[in-house]
């Protein structure tokens, strides 16, 4: 039995700021339809985001738990945080994130992707080695790329077997990306945003 563990955030206020790749309209609608057959496999209620709040996030500069002075602290990152992002994407050719598989944690369903030019896990090296993190806080040292499409609004125990059909869902979606986005999050999560910086993707 998996013993989920209920989301208490969702739908609230927060302040967090986060480093996205661009997703493309289609891709939304491909990860509803993911999350669709998500709903109909799955015996206990979900919190299912809406399409505009579907995101990959390839790292929290702030993350949305801490009681750290956020402000305080994105001032003192900001403009390294946008330099940073501009001297490895820039002249970057586009991507394209696969998602192949589903994965059922504790708290969240997520879609696994994967990225084979290397600029996420060159971002996310560079801001481990570059950035310092938050008050109290480690670097995140990430193995997965991915997006959430469900959390769990009640802890509950699921059968291995509900899992193991949740997780055969068949998932095959190439999501272009032609753009790295750094957004402010103001309600969790990701149901309102605002885009500080977009740094384009186009080949030399």
């Amino acid at each position: 039995m998996l013993q989920t563990i209920a989301d208490d955030i969702w739908g609230l206020p927060c302040l967090a700021y986060h480093v996205q790749p661009s997703l493309q309209p289609e891709t939304r609608e491909a990860f509803e339809e993911v999350q669709r057959a998500i709903v109909e496999r799955w015996p206990e209620p979900l919190h299912v985001g809406p399409k505009h709040g579907l995101h990959v996030t390839i790292y929290p500069l702030v993350p949305v738990k801490g009681s750290f002075d956020k402000d305080a602290y994105w001032q003192g990152i900001a403009r390294q945080s946008q330099s940073l992002l501009k001297d490895l994407c820039t002249g970057h050719q586009p991507l394209e994130l696969r998602f192949t598989r589903l994965k059922v944690t504790d708290t969240a369903i997520i879609a696994t992707a994967t990225e084979a030019s290397g600029l996420i896990g060159a971002i996310r090296d560079r801001i481990v080695s570059d950035i310092p993190p938050p008050p109290g806080h480690k670097p995140i040292f990430y193995d997965l790329i991915h997006t959430t499409l469900a959390r769990y609004p009640t802890g509950a125990a699921i059968p291995d077997d509900v899992v193991r059909r949740v997780e055969s869902l068949p998932v095959s979606i190439t999501a272009p990306v032609t753009r790295i986005r750094l957004v402010r999050e103001s309600l969790f999560p990701c149901l309102v945003t605002d885009e500080i910086a977009s740094i384009p993707l186009i080949a030399r």
